[in-house]
């Protein structure tokens, strides 16, 4: 049985390269996840400043 080379990791180059999609969509995905999650922490704190002021 073939078993891919991950160095030890879950995960990495070589287990995003197995699913078949460019790397490229997964940094574009994480890149957008993490725009995302600034937003939605950003609006977070503006709500509450608002709140307590």
């Amino acid at each position: 049985m073939y078993r891919a080379p991950t160095g030890g990791a879950i995960g990495g180059s070589a287990g995003l390269a197995m699913t078949g999609a460019d790397v490229g969509w997964w940094i574009a995905l994480g890149l957008a996840l993490l725009v995302t999650g600034f937003l939605l922490l950003h609006a977070n704190r503006r709500r509450a400043r608002r709140v307590a002021g």
